[in-house]
């Protein structure tokens, strides 16, 4: 029994011999990896130039300006916008005997332009009640040190310039000189006396009233100032601060009741196109106007038969006389001063200013172009430290443009007979205390 079960076991082993014996001569297995080719990895796409892209101004201008002058500003920013494409402007032109309400009421909506254009009477008003943003930063270089006094005073207020001057035109005196001869003798100079105004009075009421002896605007309180300084031969500004004394024995209450003594034969024109024919058409004797329009006239030829003209601006040599300047204002509300800025200092540099005044006839403000064209120092003679426009005026307070509004309603008044000398005198004491009067409103 025991050798059948060994018999048994030694069968089996040999049949697991038999069975495991090819498996032993096998060869190892090998793991069949996939190969994968490289693959050429793109580098990172970059363009030939890298330019960020310019964030874009948008700049609103409004300015009160006749047509042509806005036409020439236009023309002057669209080359501006040539210079810089990340600034857009746009310009909006609004009626110059609108500006000041449409100003004021904008401002206090808080819906003003970026830019506005005000006279620079109205500066230190506009800037006081906080409508404004200092433009210390639009004077580029050495544009700050070439500004008149006469024109950069009125814009400084608590320490800061809220201004850039553009142009300045103040008024002048045109005569018809033949007739002028003709009434005072050959060897008459200017300025003329206080006698020598009256005569030309009388003359023209023996006339019989076709010529008059005087035109200006019956409306405009600088035409009425520009006057009175040409007679008395003394700066105006100094009125604006007197009570009636200033009306009592004075040189300028002569001048005042020769005008309204001979109103009758006055010519109280409203447009620079009315004095314009009166004097071709020898109905004046003189005119007042701004000197822009004097110096157009001057440039036009004239025909033989036409009236010889010649302009007076010898009152230019006292120490202050209005300037009728115009400046450049930041509004409070605007989001890009940097913008505003450098459009200002552009469009107030001094080649843009000789164009305004080859194209409209008002005068630049820099110093130096005075002293490098010919035809500017010779309305300057002398540039003396003393003489307009060296001399800052001596009111320019936030009361001044409210001031001169309330001259202009009295000199309409007086010049339409709708006033006397009197009542003149009256209500000046008021608008010479008009200044604390608002103070005390405030």
């Amino acid at each position: 029994m025991a050798r059948r079960k060994s018999a048994l076991v030694f069968l089996l082993l040999c049949i697991m011999v038999v069975i495991l014996s090819p498996w032993a001569d096998a060869p190892s297995p090998v793991s069949s990896v996939a190969v994968v080719p490289e693959r050429e990895v793109p580098e990172p796409t970059e363009s030939i130039m890298t330019q960020e892209t310019q964030e874009i101004s948008y700049l609103t201008v409004e300015v009160a300006l006749v047509e042509k002058e806005f036409n020439a500003l236009f023309i002057q920013n669209e080359e501006f916008k040539k210079r810089h494409p990340d600034i857009l402007v746009q310009m909006r032109r609004i009626e110059p005997s609108q500006a000041y309400s449409v100003y004021k009421l904008s401002s206090k909506m808080e819906q003003s332009a970026d830019i506005m254009l005000l006279p620079n009477e109205w500066v230190k008003e506009f800037a006081s009640s906080g409508f404004l943003l200092p433009a210390d930063a639009a004077f580029v270089g050495k544009a700050l040190a070439e500004q008149f006094d006469a024109l950069a005073a009125p814009l400084k207020w608590n320490g800061y310039m809220w201004g850039v001057p553009r142009d300045m035109d103040p008024y002048v005196v045109v005569w018809n000189k033949d007739m002028l001869q003709e009434w005072l003798g050959e060897n008459v100079i200017f300025p003329l006396s206080i006698e020598q105004w009256t005569t030309l009075a009388d003359m023209s009421v023996q006339s019989q009233g076709t010529i008059s002896w005087l035109s200006l605007d019956g409306n405009d309180p600088f035409s009425l100032l520009a006057w009175l300084e040409n007679v008395a031969n003394e700066r105006s500004d100094g009125l604006l601060d007197t009570g009636t004394d200033v009306w009592n024995g004075t040189i300028f209450e002569q001048a005042l009741l020769l005008l309204d003594q001979y109103k009758a034969n006055i010519n109280f024109v409203g447009t620079e196109e009315i004095s314009a024919q009166l004097l071709k058409d020898r109905a004046t004797i003189m005119a007042i106007v701004p000197y822009s329009i004097a110096a157009k006239w001057n440039a036009v030829p004239r025909l033989d038969s036409e009236p010889k003209l010649e302009i007076d601006h010898q009152f230019w040599k006292l120490p202050f006389v209005w300037p009728r300047g115009n400046s450049f204002v930041i509004s409070a509300n605007t989001k890009v001063e940097e913008a505003a800025n450098v459009w200002i200092s552009e469009m107030t540099e001094d080649l843009i200013q000789l164009q305004n005044m080859d194209e409209t006839g008002k005068l630049p403000v820099y110093r130096a172009l005075y002293d490098s064209d010919r035809t500017l120092s010779n309305l300057l003679s002398g540039r003396s430290s003393q003489a307009f426009p060296n001399q800052a005026p001596l009111q320019m307070g936030p009361d001044l443009a409210e001031r001169l509004k309330q001259i202009g309603i009295l000199w309409a008044r007086l010049s339409s007979g709708n006033l006397t000398i009197d009542e003149w005198k009256s209500m000046w004491s008021g608008i010479s205390h008009l200044s604390a009067d608002r103070e005390l409103n405030d």
